[in-house]
């Protein structure tokens, strides 16, 4: 579950409880309320009716106080017994309904039928009635009575039950304005972290120097930024002097390599060496050859990836494309290949020349290098796509396996490794070719059925700048 959600479900829980706690607290009271006000009343009403009733010949007689307790019965249902249960008076509405007698210190209530023909005592749509009972042991001229009284409370009940639909509307309402306000509420807090997260995911190996802004609060956020920016900091420190080791080092072999070079070359013309030995003196010359290019690709990556000098000019692709195959043109009909050019005239973008050069260089390298040994094929093609130059390089061979095409542009990658080191391949052309396409603004993508063909796209800006 996401921190998002999570916290949503906290806040929505903690308001909740609240709300539900708050809500039978209310709910409690405004119910208890009304039955202790009713209470009150029916032994207001007890002890009323009994004054009603005079002692005579050891009977309570009503004849007296008739009228009052006629309007009293219009409203209450009660019963007057002695201490032995005999019923001594009864009010009219007791015959339309017997209550049970329950002798109990509180109220209770009872729900009884009586059919509207009977009586209109607001019935619901069942024709129940509730009422409220009390149950009263009174002392009245000497003796003790026992009282039962109740009253009509339908009304009274179906407000109550409105009040608890009500509550309950109100409490879902409620959870769900808390998960909505939740959820924003999160989102407001996280939104700073979702902001370092952004930025933190922008910065890579290529943009170290970027930084997350601090806050003008020194909170929590703040600390997280400033040890998320001294880790960059430090990651930066290491990346360069990496690259800068890696240039010096490539840079000082250079000298003790051409040497070498220059020695095995003045050896070789020599007509006394025996031929076993001439021959080895070959093989030295091919393995050092193949370490000058090494060397060589390394100060070229090391100077992109440390983005020396880009000396931006308006390059005309068409042209820089076609030198630059007419310079191959004698090695590929060497190597029994077939070159098909199609390049749309004047696309011009603006770059470095030189470093455009050398990503063509080394792909057309590639295409000839990794082709097949008779009747190869390679296909070049140039045109503009609204804003884009897009550059085609097609060409057969054994192709890249699906597995390994997103690999291809790693450092010292190579697909086929034992071809690669006889051909003089290091692994590294394709990682200059895309780090001069991304200083371009541009992208690089491979398109390969293995087995067969290869083919490479290049997407370059035409208004390119650095």
């Amino acid at each position: 579950m996401k921190i998002r959600n999570r916290i949503t479900l906290w806040i929505t829980s903690a308001g909740l409880l609240a709300g539900l706690l708050f809500s039978l607290v209310i709910t409690y009271e405004l119910i208890e309320q009304p039955y202790d006000l009713l209470d009150g009343e029916l032994d207001s009403q007890a002890s009323t009716l009994l004054t009603g009733l005079n002692p005579h010949n050891g009977r309570l007689d009503p004849q007296s106080n008739r009228a009052m307790l006629d309007s009293i019965g219009q409203l209450y249902w009660f019963k007057v017994f002695n201490m032995q249960r005999k019923l001594i008076y009864a009010s009219s509405m007791t015959n339309f309904v017997d209550l049970p007698l329950k002798e109990q210190k509180g109220g209770y209530n009872i729900n009884a039928t009586i059919p509207r023909e009977m009586s209109g005592l607001e019935q619901d749509d069942n024709n129940e009635v509730t009422f409220r009972i009390r149950v009263f042991t009174i002392l009245h001229a000497g003796h003790e009575y026992l009282v039962q009284i109740a009253r009509p409370m339908e009304k009274l009940q179906e407000e109550m039950n409105d009040l608890i639909i009500s509550l309950t509307i109100g409490l879902t309402c409620f959870a769900l304005a808390l998960i909505l306000m939740g959820y924003f509420v999160a989102g407001k807090i996280l939104k700073p972290i979702a902001d370092i997260n952004t930025l933190a995911r922008e910065i890579s190996e290529k943009t170290l120097d970027k930084r997350i802004p601090l806050g003008r609060n020194q909170d929590e956020l703040y600390t997280l930024s400033s040890s998320l920016n001294q880790m960059f900091d430090r990651l930066q420190y290491s990346f360069l002097r990496q690259k800068e080791f890696i240039a010096n080092a490539a840079h000082e072999l250079k000298t003790p390599i051409a040497m070498q070079r220059l020695f095995l070359g003045e050896s070789m013309q020599r007509v006394d060496l025996p031929g076993d030995f001439a021959m080895r003196l070959s093989r030295q010359s091919e393995i050092l050859l193949r370490m000058d290019r090494l060397v060589k690709n390394l100060l070229d990556l090391s100077a992109l990836d440390l983005q020396e000098t880009f000396t931006s000019t308006q390059v005309d692709l068409t042209r820089l494309i076609s030198t630059i195959l007419s310079e191959f043109e004698e090695i590929m009909k060497a190597s029994d290949i077939y070159l098909d050019v199609e390049l749309e005239d004047s696309v011009f973008l603006s770059g470095d020349e030189e470093k455009l050069r050398k990503m063509f260089i080394n792909l057309i390298d590639n295409a000839i290098k990794y082709n097949n040994k008779k009747k190869g094929r390679i296909r070049v093609s140039l045109k503009k796509n609204n804003q884009d130059a897009e550059i085609v390089i097609y060409n057969t061979g054994n192709g890249v396996p699906a597995t390994e095409q997103e690999r291809i542009f790693d450092q010292f990658y190579r697909v086929e490794k034992s071809r690669a080191s006889t051909s003089g391949g290091s692994g590294l052309g394709l990682a200059i070719v895309k780090r001069i396409v991304e200083l371009h603004h541009g992208r690089i993508e491979l398109d390969s059925e293995f087995g067969s063909w290869v083919q490479f796209y290049v997407i370059l800006p035409v208004m390119a700048s650095q």
